[in-house]
């Protein structure tokens, strides 16, 4: 019973990927990688070009996603998550939550072609919201492992 509970939990709300292409960086290639590794298609990413703090351009991209297209992101974020960043990630994941029970992953953007591993190194943001809160936040994290494949 608390299995299909927790489930019922983890429906997700949104998913928002976001990260930084630099103008030294190919974007194309950056941003095709990043869309056949999150299963996301390139008419789904927004751009916004932006200047760097010493006048570098920059450009900003990210993608917001809802309802069935957020669950499939999350499901595949789960399939290729290495085993090291599923260690790390269950030992941080109260830290990885805010007040309202979204879940704020940092992936390293250098990998994403052999698989999902956390980063803090310019990595691809990923913002996982759930659909709703229902118990407590030990209740939520169990939820995400759970979801996660932790």
């Amino acid at each position: 019973m608390l299995k299909d509970s927790r489930q019922l939990l983890l429906q997700i709300s949104s998913v928002t990927l976001s990260y930084f292409v630099h103008a030294t960086e190919d974007a194309e290639r950056l941003n095709r990688t990043v869309c056949e590794a999150f299963g996301v298609n390139e008419s789904e990413l927004g751009r916004e070009s932006l200047e760097g703090h010493y006048g570098n351009k920059l450009e900003f991209v990210k993608a917001h996603l809802v309802g069935g297209r957020a669950e499939q992101v999350v499901k595949r974020i789960a399939k290729r998550l290495t085993d090291d960043s599923k260690r790390l990630l269950q030992a941080q994941l109260e830290n990885s939550m805010d007040e309202h029970d979204a879940l704020y992953l940092r992936m390293d953007r250098q990998s994403i072609d052999e698989g999902f591993s956390i980063s803090d190194q310019e990595p691809i943001r990923v913002k996982i919201k759930p659909k709703f809160r229902a118990g407590d936040r030990e209740t939520m994290r169990q939820a995400f492992e759970e979801g996660l494949e932790l």
